[in-house]
């Protein structure tokens, strides 16, 4: 699943949506999150933060503000 829109805000923040991804890869059999297998994949995707939406991960990386150069 690809996003429409690829940029989303968290706390005044921007970060660009590198992947989103089912909540149901990383289930254990509890059902609970699997975060050092979570933390594993957006290592690997290069990201920085997950949101969560619905049944979904957002696997962001934060958009640094442009610096100008005079």
């Amino acid at each position: 699943m690809r996003p429409i829109c690829n940029i989303i805000y968290k706390s005044d923040i921007a970060y660009q949506i590198l992947d989103i991804i089912g909540i149901h890869h990383f289930l254990n059999s509890d059902d609970s999150i699997n975060k050092q297998v979570l933390g594993l994949y957006v290592h690997e995707m290069g990201g920085s933060r997950v949101l969560q939406r619905e049944d979904n991960f957002l696997i962001c990386g934060e958009i640094e503000e442009a610096i100008q150069y005079e």
